[in-house]
């Protein structure tokens, strides 16, 4: 028994420290800590592939009425990394009548109308439409080619376009691509670009006088996700909406029903508005009191008045943030935001912010595509950037820690406006507010100077030179009326 005792099999466990009495505590993460993982873990978080639909619709004026076999799409990634797909459609559906030598494709079961003659040879083509799925940010940056195909390859005619200069993504755009053949496509790679047009180019180098391009006619859509934490965002907003509509149906339902039913259940609580008239009308006719005494006392009452504008806009944000959460909220504000927010999508940096298409964007370029970019609504933002900063002086010993808050966002958004014109004033502005007593230099005016001063000044001498010559010409046309009115 004792032998075996001694076998491990059968050996009793030792008792360890970890089976002590005192329960095992788990780490306890500060809040920072837990919300710094979160934003990390939505930042690095996978997103799904992209996909580029192409809608083959026609080819026109091809080199002659030789049937061609498919149309073929392919992508090469653009940072020459090897990354290759293709995928083809069938031969034409119909033969156009009205154009020579152009053919119309489509699906098994579509129509090709009174323009077009079916081509009986070709049995059921395929769908037209032609789909490639890769990482959104690998498709954004692809150059797509389109191949229409011949039994002969020696007679393939291609054409070439850059995504990110054609497409946004989930938008649609209707091409008419100039067809060439591979070797003229090699030897022209940056002139083969798209042509939004409803009519074929006229080709001038490579063609006769009057000889129509072969074009390819389509409808390209890229579409793709969000980025992780624009989801994310989405997905907290719907909850938050979702929580607040609730809340609002069930307080606007008893508060309905309070105003209902209270004048008949209670009929004294009119009485409450004897006192109230009085009161206002003091409240009124004290109001030239106390502005005068606000205004001898301004000094002293500063920081007051600043304390309380400052809660009153906080609790006036807080209450309009809440309205903007409601159904009617969101419904008035979606008429005002949806056109901004449409044409600030379309833009580049929009589509780096929404969409997993490379990097993302730097502060100072979201900053470049929110800010004005005409000569006026740069020189308000102008002022009003010297105006906060200059605003430290309300408040002499407090001002100067806001400086600290207000330096970088000062020289992001002066870097944003004239970093084009003067690219080291954004360190000026930088300096300017961390220094103490400087707030008082207006960099971001002085850079609306740089950019718009020398037009202005060009434009006033080009006015005064016409002044001077329309007076000139006054002048001597008053001196011959004169010289006229002497010799009758």
């Amino acid at each position: 028994h004792q032998k075996r005792s001694k076998h491990p099999d059968n050996m009793a466990p030792e008792p360890s420290s970890s089976t002590s009495s005192t329960p095992r505590t788990t780490p306890i993460m500060d809040p920072l800590t837990a919300t710094t993982k979160m934003a990390k873990a939505i930042m690095n978080a996978p997103t799904g592939n992209g996909k580029l639909i192409a809608t083959i619709l026609s080819a026109y004026d091809l080199p002659d009425d030789e049937v061609p076999t498919a149309v073929t799409m392919s992508y090469r990634e653009g940072n020459g990394r090897g990354g290759y797909n293709e995928i083809s459609t069938g031969p034409p559906a119909a033969k156009h009548r009205d154009h020579v030598n152009s053919f119309k494709f489509g699906g098994a079961n579509g129509n090709s109308g009174g323009s077009s003659v079916s081509l009986s040879d070709m049995g059921n083509a395929i769908a037209n439409q032609l789909v490639l799925s890769a990482p959104l940010s690998v498709l954004f940056e692809s150059a797509v080619s389109f191949t229409l195909t011949y039994a002969n390859p020696a007679k393939n005619l291609t054409s070439k376009c850059t995504i990110h200069k054609t497409l946004r993504i989930n938008d649609t755009q209707w091409l008419i691509l100039n067809l060439d053949s591979d070797e003229q496509t090699t030897q022209n790679n940056n002139k083969s670009t798209p042509i939004q047009s409803s009519a074929s180019r006229i080709s001038t180098s490579n063609s006769s006088v009057g000889e129509q391009q072969p074009t390819l006619r389509l409808k390209l859509r890229l579409e793709g996700p969000y980025r992780p934490e624009i989801s994310a965002l989405i997905n907290l907003s719907n909850s938050w909406f979702g929580a607040v509509d609730i809340i609002s149906d069930t307080t606007v339902g008893t508060a309905t029903g309070l105003a209902r039913e209270m004048p008949k259940n209670f009929p004294a609580a009119k009485l409450f508005l004897i006192p109230a008239v009085p009161l206002a009308t003091v409240a009124v006719a004290a109001l030239p009191i106390i502005g005068g005494v606000l205004i001898i006392g301004i000094p002293f009452f500063l920081p007051i008045i600043l304390i309380v504008l400052t809660v009153a806009c906080s609790l006036g944000a807080i209450g309009s943030s809440v309205y903007f959460s409601t159904r009617d909220g969101r419904t008035r504000i979606q008429h005002i935001a949806e056109p901004t927010y449409q044409t600030f999508l379309m833009t580049k940096t929009g589509q780096r912010i929404i969409y997993d298409v490379g990097p993302r964007p730097s502060p100072q370029a979201l900053a470049h595509a929110v800010l004005p970019a005409d000569m006026i609504g740069k020189l308000v933002a102008s002022l009003l950037i010297d105006l906060v900063g200059s605003a430290s002086y309300l408040i002499p010993l407090a001002g100067e820690a806001f400086d600290l808050t207000w330096a970088p966002m000062s020289m992001i958004l002066v870097g944003a406006l004239y970093d084009d014109v003067m690219p080291n004033l954004k360190y000026v502005a930088l300096m300017e507010e961390l220094l103490p007593f400087t707030d008082w230099i207006p960099s971001a005016t002085i850079g609306w100077v740089k950019e718009f001063g020398p037009c202005i000044m060009d434009e006033g001498k080009r006015k005064m030179g016409d002044a001077k010559r329309n007076g000139r010409r006054e002048r001597d046309a008053l001196v011959n009326m004169r010289l006229w009115r002497c010799k009758t």
